[in-house]
């Protein structure tokens, strides 16, 4: 009797397998990818509205409109839905300049001052430039026989309020309203140029308050050349400072040097004031600065440098970071100053201009073309 082996494993079907891993690979990088899709943090993008807008036009951003002279009229455009524009026409025609605030316009040329819904005024002197408040407005004009400076006040119903403010001594470089957090101060820098040395003044007048007069200390060392305002601070830019003061005191809290900087934009968080600075004058196109300060009796002093390897056309600060506009795309940057390749964004159009208008929103000037740029997340 013979007796044979027989091998009883079973054969393997490779083509199987092969098969299944195949079928499992795509079921497992169908349920990935839906995941990633669901949960992933979408890229930054950029909607465009092009306005009817010349590049060369004059156009001033104040109250959420973006506003711009035509040749008959002043046309203020609701950046947030630009179907909501207001248009005043204009009875001198063509203008010398406008101010804009929420509530309020006004356009010069000469000595001719219109406010919107009221006939013309005409000035003694000529009307060197106009500011808007949300009940008031100011107009900045200069004597044509002996160049002193004056500002006439108006209310909201084309009525001068009080007499004419004089600076007998003195010329007005800037002016302005504040209009924060239910305030309607008037603030005026203006340089005498009489003394040996030109000295910088800053006076504030409270038109909540009949106009009340501050004053704050003389500069000998240095030009000032904007103020800023918080809840509870003053802050003056000069050439050399940023000066502190509070709120309701013309005492110094501190000064923090800014020597070789100019200050580009400003924001406000949680008690930290922001500034953004550059190198003043064009010497270096690559470099910003951010300055943080704290709203004490000490700055608490925190500077950051970001270096960008491109030309910079603006930056400001929005959404809690720094977004930079260079010729061809626009980076983020945080607070931090760490680079979010995510929110680095083309640009469809070569930026020759960009002007901040809130805080998701800029306008990107084109060769000839304005838009309405809104960053989307």
């Amino acid at each position: 009797m013979s007796c044979e082996y027989t091998d009883m494993k079973p054969k393997i079907n490779f083509l199987r397998l092969i098969l299944f891993a195949l079928v499992a690979i795509v079921l497992f990088g169908g349920i990935f990818a839906v995941f990633y899709l669901m949960f992933r943090q979408r890229d930054a993008s950029l909607s465009y509205e092009r306005l009817s807008i010349d590049a060369d036009m004059d156009y001033d951003v104040s109250g959420g409109y973006l506003t711009y002279a035509s040749s008959t009229d002043l046309v203020q455009v609701n950046i947030n839905d630009t179907k909501k524009s207001t248009i005043t026409h204009l009875d001198s025609g063509s203008i010398d300049g406008f101010g804009v605030s929420s509530t309020m316009t006004a356009a010069y040329a000469g000595s001719n001052l219109q406010l919107r819904n009221f006939k013309t005024l005409t000035l003694n002197g000529t009307i060197r430039g106009v500011a808007c408040g949300e009940s008031h407005c100011a107009a900045l004009r200069t004597n044509d026989i002996n160049g002193l400076d004056s500002i006439v006040v108006f209310n909201a119903s084309a009525q001068a309020v009080g007499n004419p403010i004089d600076f007998a001594e003195s010329k007005v470089v800037n002016f302005g309203f504040e209009t924060g957090y239910d305030r309607e101060l008037l603030w005026v820098i203006c340089v005498n140029t009489q003394a040996s040395l030109p000295v910088t003044t800053v006076r504030l007048y409270d038109y909540n308050n009949s106009g009340a007069m501050s004053y704050y200390p003389s500069f000998y060392e240095q030009s000032i050349e904007r103020v800023y305002f918080t809840e509870n601070s003053v802050f003056l830019v000069g050439t050399e400072d940023i000066i502190r003061y509070n709120m309701d005191s013309s005492r110094e809290r501190y000064r923090v040097g800014i020597y070789g900087k100019e200050v580009m934009d400003i924001a406000v968080s949680n008690g930290t004031v922001r500034f953004l600075l550059k190198p003043r004058g064009a010497s270096n196109e690559h470099v910003l600065y951010t300055l943080a300060l704290a709203e004490a009796d000490a700055p608490n002093t925190t500077m950051l440098t970001v270096y960008v390897g491109e030309n910079i056309v603006n930056a400001f600060l929005q959404s809690n970071g720094i977004r930079i506009v260079t010729r061809t795309r626009m980076i983020s940057y945080t607070y931090s100053g760490k680079n979010t390749p995510s929110a680095d964004i083309l640009l469809d159009y070569p930026a020759d201009m960009a002007l901040k208008l809130n805080d998701s929103s800029f306008l990107l000037v084109s060769g000839d073309d304005c838009y309405i740029t809104k960053r989307e997340s």
